[in-house]
């Protein structure tokens, strides 16, 4: 019954997505080159996320994320 109610949910958009899925979604296929020029031009993307309502704790785990990424791979 749980399942069935959360589906009819989800199909009628109603349901909130999870903050490490929101996460998941907006790190999962960043790139090295791409995580840079999101924190070079991090305001910008504040105010994408903002628009998109998304709280601040997510976008600084977003950013904390594409932070680890830019360090990784440009070693």
């Amino acid at each position: 019954k749980f399942a069935k109610n959360r589906w009819s949910a989800k199909d009628a958009g109603v349901l909130k997505v999870g903050r490490k899925s929101i996460i998941q979604k907006e790190i999962h296929s960043v790139t090295n080159e791409q995580a840079q020029w999101r924190l070079k031009n991090w305001k910008m993307m504040i105010s994408n996320y903002r628009r998109r309502g998304y709280s601040y704790p997510t976008i600084s785990r977003i950013k904390k994320i594409l932070i680890e990424k830019s360090k990784k791979k440009s070693k």
